[in-house]
C-alpha cells in the first residue's frame, strides 16, 4: 500500500497511453487473411466413385452456379436425382422433344422461382455441368440442349485439375 500511494503522489508519474500500433497490424494482417480466404476460387465438392471427369489446365472464375451432374447411372440437378442412365440413354429425356423432359420443367421452375428477366445472359445463374468424359455425345448433348431451351443457356463444364 505504500508503494501505490507514492506512485499516486509522484509528480512524474504518467499514467500508461494505449498503443493501437500493434492491434493495427493485427487486424490488417487479418483482413487480409480474410480477403484472400473468400475470395472467388473453385468449389470443392465431393463426386462420385463412378464419375470420370476430363482434365484440363484451365482457369475460369466461377459465378453463382446451378449445379448439374451426369454420371454413368443418374442424372442429379443440385444433388437430387431426376433421371437415371442406362446404356448411355437418359430415362424420360426424349432427344426429339425436350420440353417435356424432367430436366426441362426443373430448370424452368428454378428460373421463374428464381424471378429470372429476360436481360443479360452474363448476370444470370450458370449450370456447372459435371459429367461423366466416357458418356456419349448424343446424351450429353440432349441435357445441355434441354438445359438451353429452360433459359440457362451458359455452361461451366467442370474439370480435373491437371
Amino acid at each position: 500500500m505504500g508503494l501505490s500511494t507514492k506512485t499516486r503522489h509522484s509528480k512524474h508519474f504518467v499514467p500508461p497511453k494505449l498503443q493501437i500500433t500493434s492491434m493495427m497490424d493485427m487486424f490488417t494482417i487479418i483482413l487480409i487473411f480474410l480477403l484472400f480466404s473468400f475470395s472467388n476460387k473453385p468449389e470443392t465438392m465431393s463426386l462420385q466413385k463412378d464419375l470420370k471427369l476430363p482434365e484440363s489446365t484451365a482457369n475460369l472464375d466461377y459465378k453463382e452456379n446451378i449445379n448439374l451432374l451426369l454420371s454413368q447411372t443418374s442424372l442429379e440437378l443440385e444433388g437430387k436425382v431426376i433421371g437415371t442412365v442406362q446404356n448411355g440413354r437418359i430415362i424420360g429425356l426424349d432427344p426429339q422433344n425436350l420440353k417435356t423432359s424432367t430436366l426441362y420443367e426443373r430448370l424452368r421452375s428454378t428460373r421463374e422461382s428464381a424471378g429470372d428477366l429476360p436481360g443479360d445472359d452474363s448476370t444470370k445463374p450458370h449450370i456447372l455441368f459435371l459429367c461423366d468424359k466416357r458418356l456419349p455425345f448424343k446424351t450429353i448433348n440432349s441435357v445441355v440442349k434441354a438445359a438451353a431451351m429452360a433459359g440457362y443457356p451458359n455452361f461451366q463444364f467442370g474439370v480435373l485439375k491437371r
